[in-house]
Protein backbone atom coordinates (compact mmCIF):
# COMPACT_ATOMS: atom_id res chain seq x y z
CA UNK A 1 0.00 0.00 0.00
CA UNK A 2 1.26 3.23 -0.48
CA UNK A 3 1.79 5.59 1.71
CA UNK A 4 -0.94 8.30 2.06
CA UNK A 5 -1.42 11.37 3.97
CA UNK A 6 -5.01 11.13 5.30
CA UNK A 7 -6.47 14.34 6.94
CA UNK A 8 -9.77 15.75 8.43
CA UNK A 9 -10.88 19.26 8.75
CA UNK A 10 -14.42 20.80 10.37
CA UNK A 11 -15.88 21.82 7.32
CA UNK A 12 -17.45 25.29 6.58
CA UNK A 13 -20.61 26.79 6.01
CA UNK A 14 -18.62 27.14 2.45
CA UNK A 15 -18.60 23.68 2.02
CA UNK A 16 -22.10 22.79 3.31
CA UNK A 17 -22.80 22.47 -0.87
CA UNK A 18 -19.39 19.83 -1.00
CA UNK A 19 -21.03 17.57 1.51
CA UNK A 20 -24.67 16.96 0.47
CA UNK A 21 -23.15 16.90 -3.20
CA UNK A 22 -21.19 13.66 -1.45
CA UNK A 23 -24.24 12.35 0.32
CA UNK A 24 -25.76 11.49 -3.30
CA UNK A 25 -22.86 8.69 -3.43
CA UNK A 26 -22.97 7.89 -0.15
CA UNK A 27 -26.95 6.92 -0.92
CA UNK A 28 -25.90 5.04 -4.01
CA UNK A 29 -23.19 3.18 -1.81
CA UNK A 30 -25.95 2.26 0.42
CA UNK A 31 -28.14 1.41 -2.39
CA UNK A 32 -26.15 -1.52 -2.80
CA UNK A 33 -27.11 -3.12 0.61
CA UNK A 34 -30.12 -1.65 1.39
CA UNK A 35 -31.99 -0.37 -2.28
CA UNK A 36 -34.70 -2.98 -2.00
CA UNK A 37 -35.79 -1.95 1.51
CA UNK A 38 -39.30 -0.21 0.80
CA UNK A 39 -39.03 3.65 -0.11
CA UNK A 40 -35.57 3.35 -1.70
CA UNK A 41 -36.35 4.29 -5.03
CA UNK A 42 -34.15 5.72 -7.77
CA UNK A 43 -35.71 9.37 -8.35
CA UNK A 44 -36.89 9.61 -11.88
CA UNK A 45 -34.81 12.47 -12.68
CA UNK A 46 -31.84 9.82 -11.98
CA UNK A 47 -29.78 11.59 -8.86
CA UNK A 48 -29.13 9.85 -6.07
CA UNK A 49 -31.21 12.07 -3.29
CA UNK A 50 -29.48 12.73 0.91
CA UNK A 51 -31.35 14.03 3.40
CA UNK A 52 -30.72 17.59 3.94
CA UNK A 53 -27.65 17.45 5.82
CA UNK A 54 -27.34 21.31 6.58
CA UNK A 55 -27.62 20.98 10.15
CA UNK A 56 -24.49 20.18 11.27
CA UNK A 57 -23.39 23.76 10.01
CA UNK A 58 -26.24 24.84 12.11
CA UNK A 59 -26.54 23.43 15.66
CA UNK A 60 -23.86 24.14 17.57
CA UNK A 61 -23.70 20.06 18.99
CA UNK A 62 -22.95 18.81 15.62
CA UNK A 63 -19.95 18.68 12.83
CA UNK A 64 -18.92 18.31 9.79
CA UNK A 65 -15.71 17.44 8.57
CA UNK A 66 -14.28 16.85 5.18
CA UNK A 67 -11.94 13.89 4.91
CA UNK A 68 -8.52 14.53 2.47
CA UNK A 69 -5.97 11.94 1.04
CA UNK A 70 -3.15 13.65 -0.22
CA UNK A 71 -5.17 16.78 -0.54
CA UNK A 72 -7.80 15.10 -2.63
CA UNK A 73 -11.61 15.42 -1.63
CA UNK A 74 -12.18 11.43 -0.32
CA UNK A 75 -15.24 11.75 2.04
CA UNK A 76 -17.29 13.16 5.14
CA UNK A 77 -18.02 12.48 8.94
CA UNK A 78 -20.55 13.96 10.92
CA UNK A 79 -20.93 13.48 13.97
CA UNK A 80 -23.90 14.52 16.82
CA UNK A 81 -25.26 14.19 20.17
CA UNK A 82 -27.91 12.14 19.16
CA UNK A 83 -27.73 8.77 20.63
CA UNK A 84 -29.83 5.65 21.37
CA UNK A 85 -29.55 6.39 25.62
CA UNK A 86 -29.34 9.51 27.16
CA UNK A 87 -25.75 8.72 28.57
CA UNK A 88 -24.30 8.75 24.87
CA UNK A 89 -22.06 12.10 23.99
CA UNK A 90 -20.77 11.34 20.76
CA UNK A 91 -22.96 9.32 17.69
CA UNK A 92 -21.02 9.15 14.38
CA UNK A 93 -24.51 10.15 12.67
CA UNK A 94 -23.15 9.79 9.14
CA UNK A 95 -19.79 8.04 7.46
CA UNK A 96 -18.80 8.06 4.06
CA UNK A 97 -15.58 7.42 2.09
CA UNK A 98 -14.70 7.87 -1.77
CA UNK A 99 -14.95 4.21 -3.25
CA UNK A 100 -11.57 4.93 -4.53
CA UNK A 101 -9.93 4.92 -0.59
CA UNK A 102 -11.93 2.15 0.24
CA UNK A 103 -10.37 -1.05 1.49
CA UNK A 104 -6.90 0.88 2.00
CA UNK A 105 -7.65 1.65 6.04
CA UNK A 106 -8.15 5.36 5.04
CA UNK A 107 -11.83 4.74 6.76
CA UNK A 108 -10.40 3.47 9.96
CA UNK A 109 -7.85 6.13 10.27
CA UNK A 110 -10.37 8.86 9.70
CA UNK A 111 -12.68 7.28 12.20
CA UNK A 112 -10.28 7.28 14.89
CA UNK A 113 -9.30 10.93 14.32
CA UNK A 114 -12.86 11.91 15.20
CA UNK A 115 -12.97 9.79 17.86
CA UNK A 116 -10.05 11.51 19.16
CA UNK A 117 -10.98 14.97 19.39
CA UNK A 118 -14.38 14.03 21.19
CA UNK A 119 -13.86 11.41 24.94
CA UNK A 120 -17.09 10.40 26.21
CA UNK A 121 -19.88 7.83 25.43
CA UNK A 122 -19.36 6.91 21.78
CA UNK A 123 -22.45 5.13 19.22
CA UNK A 124 -21.90 3.93 15.48
CA UNK A 125 -25.39 3.03 14.18
CA UNK A 126 -25.67 0.74 10.97
CA UNK A 127 -28.67 -0.86 9.18
CA UNK A 128 -28.67 -4.35 9.70
CA UNK A 129 -29.06 -4.60 5.78
CA UNK A 130 -25.67 -2.63 5.04
CA UNK A 131 -23.50 -5.45 5.34
CA UNK A 132 -19.84 -3.47 4.09
CA UNK A 133 -20.73 -0.85 6.85
CA UNK A 134 -21.23 -3.37 9.92
CA UNK A 135 -18.58 -5.35 9.13
CA UNK A 136 -16.18 -2.07 8.64
CA UNK A 137 -17.90 -0.49 12.21
CA UNK A 138 -17.53 -3.70 13.88
CA UNK A 139 -13.79 -4.03 13.31
CA UNK A 140 -13.12 -0.49 13.91
CA UNK A 141 -14.50 -0.36 17.46
CA UNK A 142 -13.32 -3.49 18.10
CA UNK A 143 -9.48 -2.52 17.42
CA UNK A 144 -10.28 1.05 18.80
CA UNK A 145 -11.57 0.10 22.10
CA UNK A 146 -9.49 -2.93 22.20
CA UNK A 147 -12.62 -5.40 22.37
CA UNK A 148 -14.31 -2.94 25.39
CA UNK A 149 -17.88 -2.27 23.37
CA UNK A 150 -21.60 -3.15 23.73
CA UNK A 151 -23.17 -4.35 20.63
CA UNK A 152 -26.90 -4.32 20.49
CA UNK A 153 -29.74 -4.42 18.25
CA UNK A 154 -32.01 -1.22 18.79
CA UNK A 155 -35.22 0.27 17.17
CA UNK A 156 -34.04 3.64 16.46
CA UNK A 157 -36.84 6.48 16.38
CA UNK A 158 -35.08 9.21 14.24
CA UNK A 159 -36.51 10.27 11.39
CA UNK A 160 -38.57 7.39 12.01
CA UNK A 161 -38.95 3.55 14.01
CA UNK A 162 -36.20 1.57 12.30
CA UNK A 163 -33.60 -1.33 13.21
CA UNK A 164 -30.05 -0.39 13.69
CA UNK A 165 -26.82 -2.71 14.99
CA UNK A 166 -25.59 0.17 17.71
CA UNK A 167 -22.09 -0.10 18.69
CA UNK A 168 -21.44 1.77 22.32
CA UNK A 169 -18.21 2.42 23.69
CA UNK A 170 -15.80 4.83 25.79
CA UNK A 171 -13.20 7.18 24.39
CA UNK A 172 -11.13 8.51 26.85
CA UNK A 173 -9.12 11.21 26.51
CA UNK A 174 -5.86 10.68 25.05
CA UNK A 175 -6.43 8.07 23.74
Amino acid sequence: MMLMKVTISEATDKEKDTIQNLGRFYIYEMFKFCGFLPGWRVHPNGLFECNDLSNYFKEPDRHAFLVKVDGELAGFALVNKIGSTPDVNWNMGEFFIVSKFQGRGVGRLVAEMVFNRFPGIWETAQMPCNKAALAFWEKVVAQYSEGRFDKMDKIIQEPKPHPMIVLKFEVIENS
